[in-house]
């Protein structure tokens, strides 16, 4: 009975997909079922006990995501702010599932002595590599000439990172605001000014998400801070066994403590979301009263001139990890112009060869008399955040149903 629900679901999946309703390669993350269904069809064939409540409850969760875009996709027109934000949330969720059955692939196939067809798993990727964004690493850098709106914002941050008159003392700042809003793009616009980099090193960044690198049931404050080191340089089999025979996690921030001592480092948390006190009051002092495994600020030298960004939607949390002082708002954007050069850029980077046409139509609308009146609804449609606009821009471009002289048209 357990083995007929998982492939009735599989069945309920792959009929929506591949059924006669031609309008189904129009949803929203299209492109990513289609990859999913492909390592599904391998789990399928490759075990021989489907008895796997995880895999069950993926197959759940694919059905009602995929219901989910099937509905949003009946919308006729642009999607509203908190649509466009709804398709991100099953983009990464999707990258997710995707991410774990290919787990349950692996492993069913070494539990059966059978090996992974490497082409088909390779294909898998190749399918969705477009669509999907890796997860945010220490590096991860921007193309500073597509972004819009923030030149005050990076001004601001810049003058408070490297201000000379707390030049040695350790300074912990927060970016806090809705998501969408560009928190992260404005940290990542800040971490790789030249005089940023010239001012701090090391430079890292973290991800504060709960599981970004596959270590799942892992502590979070443990897994945090073992990041933190690997990318500061320190091997993996080092980091185990300073887990392992330095009493845990204290092992670890004392490690993380001695990394940076006496550097002017510049560290990002993005995403920060936890509300656990651990994570407050960055800038406090290891005390003769505390532990290393105290708090998490305890793994940060003090009066070197250290920094600290950390990126929350949740204000409460920014405010507890650096204080009421230190926030720095993002609000969205007011300027019609700025919405309309996001938009315009994703929509005109990514037309194909073959739609020179329909390209040279689209520029004489762009130079139209009703250009001003179409910035400001692609302004209010967004609600002022770029990754609205941006997504807007990706819904033109891979819905060919959609133009902008049918969104003119839709305007009058």
């Amino acid at each position: 009975m357990a083995q007929e629900i998982e492939h009735y679901l599989m069945e309920q999946f792959e009929n929506v997909l591949d059924g006669n309703d031609k309008s189904i390669s129009k949803i929203p993350r299209y492109s990513q079922f289609q990859a999913i269904k492909t390592v599904l069809k391998e789990i399928f064939r490759s075990s021989s006990s489907l008895v796997d409540q995880p895999l069950r409850d993926k197959l759940y969760n694919l059905n009602n995501a995929l219901t989910e875009c099937q509905i949003l996709s009946r919308k006729h027109g642009f999607y509203s702010p908190e649509e466009l934000l709804t398709i991100n949330r099953i983009r990464m969720e999707l990258k997710q599932i995707k991410k774990e059955l290919k787990t349950i692939l692996g492993n069913s196939n070494r539990g059966s002595n059978r090996n992974i067809d490497e082409q088909v798993v390779s294909n898998v990727d190749s399918i969705s590599s477009k669509d999907i964004e890796p997860f945010r690493w220490p590096t991860r850098s921007v193309d500073a000439s597509k972004v819009y709106g923030f030149d005050d914002d990076v001004l601001s941050m810049e003058k408070l990172l490297v201000q000379q008159e707390s030049r040695d003392r350790f300074k912990a700042i927060g970016v806090v605001g809705r998501e969408g809003i560009g928190k992260t793009t404005l940290c990542q616009l800040v971490f790789n000014k030249p005089e940023v980099k010239n001012n701090f090193l090391p430079r890292i960044w973290v991800c504060m998400a709960r599981d970004p690198d596959g270590h799942e049931g892992e502590d979070l404050k443990v897994a945090i801070v073992k990041r933190m080191l690997v990318y500061l340089g320190v091997g993996k089999e080092t980091v185990k066994s300073i887990f392992d025979e330095k009493h845990g996690l204290e092992g670890l921030l004392c490690a993380l403590y001695q990394q940076l001592v006496g550097k002017r480092y510049l560290i990002v948390l993005d995403d920060a979301k936890e509300t656990d006190s651990w994570y407050g009051q960055l800038d406090s002092c290891l005390s003769r009263d505390k532990k290393w495994d105290d708090g998490f600020a305890f793994g940060f030298p003090k009066g070197h001139g250290g920094r600290v960004m950390a990126t929350s939607r949740n204000e409460e949390v920014a405010k507890m990890m650096v204080g009421e002082k230190n926030i720095h708002h993002l609000l969205p954007l007011s300027d019609p112009d700025i919405c309309w050069a996001i938009f315009e850029d994703t929509v005109e980077d990514s037309r194909v060869e073959d739609e020179d046409d329909r390209v040279e139509d689209d520029r004489a609308l762009l130079n139209a008399s009703n250009l001003d009146d179409l910035k400001l609804e692609i302004k209010l449609k967004c609600g002022g955040l770029p990754l609205a606009a941006k997504m807007m821009g990706q819904a033109m471009r891979t819905d060919r149903r959609i133009n902008l002289s049918e969104f003119v048209f839709d305007l009058h």
